[in-house]
Protein backbone atom coordinates (compact mmCIF):
# COMPACT_ATOMS: atom_id res chain seq x y z
CA UNK A 1 0.00 0.00 0.00
CA UNK A 2 1.42 3.16 -1.01
CA UNK A 3 1.76 5.96 1.90
CA UNK A 4 1.92 8.82 -0.91
CA UNK A 5 -0.33 11.64 0.31
CA UNK A 6 -3.78 11.37 -1.35
CA UNK A 7 -4.40 13.98 -4.98
CA UNK A 8 -6.56 16.66 -3.90
CA UNK A 9 -8.37 18.75 -5.94
CA UNK A 10 -10.90 21.67 -4.93
CA UNK A 11 -12.72 23.10 -8.31
CA UNK A 12 -15.26 24.98 -6.15
CA UNK A 13 -12.42 26.89 -4.48
CA UNK A 14 -11.05 27.50 -7.04
CA UNK A 15 -14.13 28.63 -8.68
CA UNK A 16 -15.87 30.39 -6.37
CA UNK A 17 -13.66 30.96 -3.34
CA UNK A 18 -10.85 32.37 -4.74
CA UNK A 19 -12.81 35.08 -5.69
CA UNK A 20 -14.39 35.47 -2.87
CA UNK A 21 -11.24 36.24 -1.06
CA UNK A 22 -9.65 38.34 -3.60
CA UNK A 23 -13.50 40.56 -3.24
CA UNK A 24 -12.58 40.50 0.81
CA UNK A 25 -9.08 41.35 0.48
CA UNK A 26 -10.21 44.71 -1.92
CA UNK A 27 -13.34 45.16 0.15
CA UNK A 28 -10.53 45.37 3.68
CA UNK A 29 -7.93 47.25 1.51
CA UNK A 30 -10.27 50.08 0.57
CA UNK A 31 -11.57 50.38 4.19
CA UNK A 32 -8.07 50.97 5.40
CA UNK A 33 -7.15 53.16 2.89
CA UNK A 34 -10.70 55.24 3.78
CA UNK A 35 -9.76 55.32 7.19
CA UNK A 36 -6.21 56.90 6.63
CA UNK A 37 -8.08 59.43 4.00
CA UNK A 38 -10.75 60.50 6.51
CA UNK A 39 -7.68 61.05 9.30
CA UNK A 40 -5.78 62.79 6.53
CA UNK A 41 -8.65 65.11 5.73
CA UNK A 42 -8.65 66.31 9.52
CA UNK A 43 -4.95 67.19 9.66
CA UNK A 44 -4.91 68.88 5.46
CA UNK A 45 -5.67 72.76 6.02
CA UNK A 46 -8.14 73.55 2.93
CA UNK A 47 -7.09 76.84 2.71
CA UNK A 48 -3.50 76.40 2.69
CA UNK A 49 -3.14 73.08 0.81
CA UNK A 50 -6.98 73.11 -1.68
CA UNK A 51 -5.84 71.13 -4.20
CA UNK A 52 -4.48 68.10 -2.01
CA UNK A 53 -7.60 68.55 0.18
CA UNK A 54 -9.74 68.03 -2.65
CA UNK A 55 -7.39 65.00 -3.88
CA UNK A 56 -7.78 63.61 -0.57
CA UNK A 57 -11.56 64.15 -0.24
CA UNK A 58 -12.31 62.71 -4.08
CA UNK A 59 -9.88 59.68 -2.79
CA UNK A 60 -12.10 59.17 0.09
CA UNK A 61 -14.75 59.08 -1.54
CA UNK A 62 -13.69 56.54 -4.04
CA UNK A 63 -12.65 54.36 -1.55
CA UNK A 64 -15.76 54.28 0.45
CA UNK A 65 -17.71 53.70 -2.87
CA UNK A 66 -15.59 50.52 -3.30
CA UNK A 67 -15.64 49.27 0.38
CA UNK A 68 -19.70 49.36 -0.02
CA UNK A 69 -20.39 48.30 -3.60
CA UNK A 70 -17.43 45.36 -2.38
CA UNK A 71 -19.80 44.27 0.53
CA UNK A 72 -22.92 44.65 -1.26
CA UNK A 73 -21.27 42.01 -3.90
CA UNK A 74 -19.77 39.71 -1.25
CA UNK A 75 -23.30 39.48 0.63
CA UNK A 76 -25.42 38.68 -2.13
CA UNK A 77 -23.47 37.56 -4.65
CA UNK A 78 -19.89 35.87 -3.89
CA UNK A 79 -20.40 34.53 -0.36
CA UNK A 80 -23.41 32.59 -1.36
CA UNK A 81 -22.01 31.70 -4.67
CA UNK A 82 -19.43 29.51 -2.57
CA UNK A 83 -21.48 28.48 0.08
CA UNK A 84 -24.29 27.16 -2.46
CA UNK A 85 -21.02 25.50 -4.43
CA UNK A 86 -19.61 24.24 -1.02
CA UNK A 87 -23.25 23.20 0.31
CA UNK A 88 -24.29 21.08 -2.71
CA UNK A 89 -20.59 19.14 -2.96
CA UNK A 90 -20.57 17.87 0.30
CA UNK A 91 -24.43 16.71 0.13
CA UNK A 92 -23.27 14.92 -3.50
CA UNK A 93 -20.80 13.36 -1.16
CA UNK A 94 -22.69 11.97 1.39
CA UNK A 95 -25.82 10.89 -0.51
CA UNK A 96 -23.70 9.86 -3.89
CA UNK A 97 -26.59 11.68 -5.52
CA UNK A 98 -24.65 14.37 -7.98
CA UNK A 99 -25.87 17.76 -7.22
CA UNK A 100 -23.28 19.32 -9.00
CA UNK A 101 -20.70 18.56 -11.60
CA UNK A 102 -18.18 20.12 -9.28
CA UNK A 103 -16.24 17.59 -7.40
CA UNK A 104 -13.49 17.85 -4.55
CA UNK A 105 -11.00 14.77 -4.20
CA UNK A 106 -9.66 13.70 -1.20
CA UNK A 107 -11.10 15.79 1.53
CA UNK A 108 -13.68 14.01 2.73
CA UNK A 109 -11.92 11.19 4.62
CA UNK A 110 -13.95 8.47 5.63
CA UNK A 111 -15.05 5.10 4.74
CA UNK A 112 -19.27 5.51 5.78
CA UNK A 113 -22.00 4.58 2.97
CA UNK A 114 -24.72 5.53 4.85
CA UNK A 115 -25.62 8.57 3.64
CA UNK A 116 -26.77 10.08 7.26
CA UNK A 117 -24.51 8.62 9.09
CA UNK A 118 -21.88 9.67 6.05
CA UNK A 119 -22.48 13.27 6.56
CA UNK A 120 -22.43 13.66 9.92
CA UNK A 121 -18.87 12.21 10.11
CA UNK A 122 -18.39 14.97 7.29
CA UNK A 123 -20.01 17.99 9.24
CA UNK A 124 -17.61 16.05 12.51
CA UNK A 125 -14.53 16.51 10.05
CA UNK A 126 -15.43 19.94 8.85
CA UNK A 127 -16.13 21.60 12.23
CA UNK A 128 -12.76 20.50 13.57
CA UNK A 129 -11.14 21.79 10.54
CA UNK A 130 -13.09 24.89 10.84
CA UNK A 131 -12.62 25.61 14.74
CA UNK A 132 -9.14 24.83 14.38
CA UNK A 133 -8.18 27.32 11.81
CA UNK A 134 -10.23 30.05 12.95
CA UNK A 135 -8.66 29.90 16.15
CA UNK A 136 -5.31 30.53 14.07
CA UNK A 137 -6.58 33.43 12.35
CA UNK A 138 -8.14 34.68 15.99
CA UNK A 139 -4.28 35.27 17.55
CA UNK A 140 -3.94 37.84 14.91
CA UNK A 141 -7.08 39.34 15.18
CA UNK A 142 -6.75 39.53 19.05
CA UNK A 143 -3.74 41.00 18.84
CA UNK A 144 -4.72 43.35 16.30
CA UNK A 145 -8.11 44.45 17.79
CA UNK A 146 -6.33 44.84 21.60
CA UNK A 147 -3.52 47.32 19.64
CA UNK A 148 -6.45 49.65 17.69
CA UNK A 149 -8.49 49.87 21.45
CA UNK A 150 -5.87 50.76 23.56
CA UNK A 151 -4.63 53.14 20.58
CA UNK A 152 -8.45 54.56 20.49
CA UNK A 153 -8.72 54.67 24.21
CA UNK A 154 -5.79 56.65 24.97
CA UNK A 155 -6.59 59.24 22.01
CA UNK A 156 -10.04 59.43 23.71
CA UNK A 157 -8.72 60.23 27.41
CA UNK A 158 -5.56 62.69 26.11
CA UNK A 159 -7.63 65.43 26.65
CA UNK A 160 -5.50 67.64 24.02
CA UNK A 161 -6.83 65.03 21.34
CA UNK A 162 -9.24 66.74 18.79
CA UNK A 163 -13.03 65.43 19.29
CA UNK A 164 -13.01 64.99 15.41
CA UNK A 165 -9.90 62.78 15.29
CA UNK A 166 -11.57 60.69 17.88
CA UNK A 167 -14.77 59.99 16.58
CA UNK A 168 -13.11 59.04 13.12
CA UNK A 169 -10.70 56.63 15.18
CA UNK A 170 -14.12 55.26 16.58
CA UNK A 171 -16.03 54.69 13.34
CA UNK A 172 -12.73 52.75 12.45
CA UNK A 173 -12.47 50.58 15.32
CA UNK A 174 -16.27 49.74 15.98
CA UNK A 175 -16.48 49.13 12.22
CA UNK A 176 -17.47 45.55 10.52
CA UNK A 177 -14.01 45.56 9.34
CA UNK A 178 -12.41 45.09 12.64
CA UNK A 179 -14.62 45.06 15.92
CA UNK A 180 -17.43 43.43 14.42
CA UNK A 181 -15.06 40.80 12.14
CA UNK A 182 -13.27 39.76 15.41
CA UNK A 183 -16.19 39.04 17.09
CA UNK A 184 -18.26 37.21 14.15
CA UNK A 185 -14.86 35.35 14.13
CA UNK A 186 -14.68 34.63 17.98
CA UNK A 187 -18.42 33.23 17.54
CA UNK A 188 -18.09 30.94 14.70
CA UNK A 189 -14.95 29.28 16.36
CA UNK A 190 -17.24 28.65 19.84
CA UNK A 191 -20.19 27.62 16.83
CA UNK A 192 -18.21 25.24 15.44
CA UNK A 193 -16.82 23.77 18.64
CA UNK A 194 -20.10 23.28 19.68
CA UNK A 195 -20.54 21.26 16.77
CA UNK A 196 -18.01 19.25 16.82
CA UNK A 197 -18.57 18.33 20.29
CA UNK A 198 -22.45 17.30 19.66
CA UNK A 199 -21.28 15.15 17.00
CA UNK A 200 -18.23 13.52 18.58
CA UNK A 201 -21.06 12.91 21.54
CA UNK A 202 -23.57 11.35 19.12
CA UNK A 203 -21.31 9.27 17.24
CA UNK A 204 -19.61 8.09 20.61
CA UNK A 205 -23.02 6.74 21.57
CA UNK A 206 -25.31 4.24 20.01
CA UNK A 207 -28.48 6.17 18.76
CA UNK A 208 -30.88 4.71 16.71
CA UNK A 209 -31.30 5.50 13.28
CA UNK A 210 -34.02 8.23 13.87
CA UNK A 211 -32.33 9.92 16.76
CA UNK A 212 -29.19 9.85 14.42
CA UNK A 213 -31.33 11.31 11.46
CA UNK A 214 -32.59 14.24 13.67
CA UNK A 215 -29.65 15.45 15.01
CA UNK A 216 -27.41 15.23 11.92
CA UNK A 217 -29.52 17.01 9.91
CA UNK A 218 -29.72 19.39 13.24
CA UNK A 219 -25.89 19.83 13.35
CA UNK A 220 -25.74 20.36 9.26
CA UNK A 221 -28.27 23.27 10.12
CA UNK A 222 -25.99 24.46 13.12
CA UNK A 223 -23.15 24.41 10.92
CA UNK A 224 -24.18 26.03 7.59
CA UNK A 225 -25.97 28.23 9.77
CA UNK A 226 -23.72 29.70 11.84
CA UNK A 227 -21.17 30.03 8.44
CA UNK A 228 -23.86 32.28 7.06
CA UNK A 229 -23.97 34.12 9.97
CA UNK A 230 -20.57 34.89 10.52
CA UNK A 231 -19.91 35.87 7.15
CA UNK A 232 -15.97 35.26 7.67
CA UNK A 233 -14.32 33.32 4.69
CA UNK A 234 -11.50 31.01 6.68
CA UNK A 235 -7.62 31.42 5.26
CA UNK A 236 -6.76 29.17 2.77
CA UNK A 237 -3.57 30.04 3.46
CA UNK A 238 -3.90 28.47 7.27
CA UNK A 239 -5.44 25.10 5.99
CA UNK A 240 -2.93 24.44 3.55
CA UNK A 241 0.24 25.19 6.48
CA UNK A 242 -1.94 23.55 9.05
CA UNK A 243 -4.00 20.75 6.59
CA UNK A 244 -1.38 17.51 7.77
CA UNK A 245 -0.99 18.55 11.31
CA UNK A 246 -5.10 18.66 11.38
CA UNK A 247 -5.65 15.66 9.28
CA UNK A 248 -3.46 13.34 11.24
CA UNK A 249 -5.68 14.82 14.30
CA UNK A 250 -8.53 13.84 12.19
CA UNK A 251 -7.19 10.08 11.86
CA UNK A 252 -6.71 9.84 15.61
CA UNK A 253 -10.30 10.91 15.79
CA UNK A 254 -11.70 8.95 13.42
CA UNK A 255 -9.94 5.89 15.58
CA UNK A 256 -11.30 6.38 18.63
CA UNK A 257 -14.35 6.52 17.19
CA UNK A 258 -13.87 3.43 14.91
CA UNK A 259 -15.57 5.67 12.02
Amino acid sequence: MSDAPPTRHDPIGERHFRPLEIADRVSDISFYVAALLSFAALLIEKAEHPSLYDLVQIGFVFAVLTVFFSGIAIKLYWRPSAEDGRRAELISNASNVALTVEKTEGYYNNAETDPIRRLGVIIMENSHFSKAIALKMLHWERVRIGAYVVLFLAAVLYRKTDLAIASTAAQAVFSEQLLSRWLRLEWFRMRCQSVYSQAYALFQSSPSKRVLFAKVIELFGLYETGKANAGIALSSKLFFENNDALSREWDQIKSALKL
